[in-house]
Formats: structure tokens, C-alpha cells, sequence
């Protein structure tokens, strides 16, 4: 029997009662590929500047979309293209909570599986070794669901005074 999910850890029993789209990309396979489609919007000068530190994506409608995720011991991988631009991140579990680490910014979310759905609610933020207030974040979070049987995600992020940086929305399909 192999080792659980990261998500299935974190979800525990709820993971199971999942769709099997959102089951399948947080399986415990140590590699696999997507492909699908999405819209980015993004925010002003300033939101342009956290996204490019964070490595986020820039704004364009019907964007091509590849993931790659690959799993260890430790955690999850996650290499997103947008087009050609690319995203990295790096998953893990920390203190019950899941950590994502976008470049120099680190976010831990809260994960809850509720109505054939996962969501994400951030719970704490870093810059390199520095907390971040939650304060300054007015909404960070995910949803993912089943978009026509696929899977299908919904990312978004707003600073305080600053407004949206960015919002991505789109699916995904298993490329073998």
C-alpha cells in the first residue's frame, strides 16, 4: 500500500468523498501531467510588481495552461505554464495546514473538502523569513471543483489599497 496524498492527509476521510477529477490530480502518483484552458486577470502597476516577485501570471484571456506536478517525500512540485510563461511552487504540509511557496512569499491555507469541492483559506503569510500581517490581505484563497467534469480551479488575491493582483480561472484534463 503506498503512502496517503498530501491531500488526502490534510483532508483526511473527507478526501475520499471528493469528485474523482479533484481525487485524481491530488493523488499520490509521483508524476503527473495537465492541460487545459484559463482566463488571468491582474491588477495595476503595483499588483503587477507583487505578481511578477511571486512569480504569478500576467493577465490574458483563454490562456493555454500545462501543469506539472511532482511528488516526494516532503511534498508536491507544482510547475504551471501559462502559455510560456511558467509558475512554481512548492507544496507542503506544516502544522496541519498546507504551505505554498510562490519565490520569496509564503502562504499557509486551511484545506476543507465541502459540497464536491476544495477550499483554500489562507490562515498566515511570509515574505522570505518576515510574517506578513493578514490585515493587508483582504482575500486570498482557491476553490477547487468540477467545471463540465473536469477539474476545474478558481485562485484569486487582493492586497489591501492595492486591490486585485491577481485572478486566475480555468480547467484542467489528464494529458497521458
Amino acid at each position: 500500500m503506498s503512502e496517503p496524498s498530501l491531500y488526502s492527509r490534510l483532508l483526511g476521510p473527507a478526501f475520499e468523498d471528493l469528485p474523482s477529477a479533484l481525487k485524481s490530480i491530488h493523488d499520490a502518483r509521483r508524476s503527473k501531467r495537465y492541460v487545459g484552458r484559463c482566463d488571468i486577470r491582474g491588477g495595476g502597476p503595483i499588483a503587477r510588481t507583487i505578481a511578477r516577485l511571486a512569480g504569478l501570471p500576467v493577465a490574458r484571456a483563454d490562456a493555454p495552461i500545462e501543469v506539472t506536478v511532482n511528488v516526494t517525500a516532503t511534498g508536491e512540485h507544482w510547475l504551471r505554464k501559462f502559455g510560456s510563461q511558467r509558475m512554481q511552487s512548492r507544496l507542503t504540509w506544516r502544522k496541519q495546514r498546507m504551505e505554498e511557496r510562490l519565490g520569496p512569499i509564503v502562504l499557509a491555507f486551511e484545506l476543507s473538502a465541502q459540497q464536491e469541492r476544495i477550499i483554500w483559506s489562507l490562515y498566515s503569510a511570509r515574505l522570505a523569513l518576515l510574517p506578513v500581517p493578514l490585515t493587508w490581505l483582504l482575500k486570498c484563497g482557491a476553490t477547487e471543483s468540477l467545471d463540465q467534469g473536469r477539474y476545474g480551479f478558481d485562485v484569486s488575491a487582493h492586497v489591501l489599497g492595492i486591490g486585485l493582483v491577481v485572478h486566475y480561472k480555468g480547467w484542467l484534463v489528464e494529458h497521458e
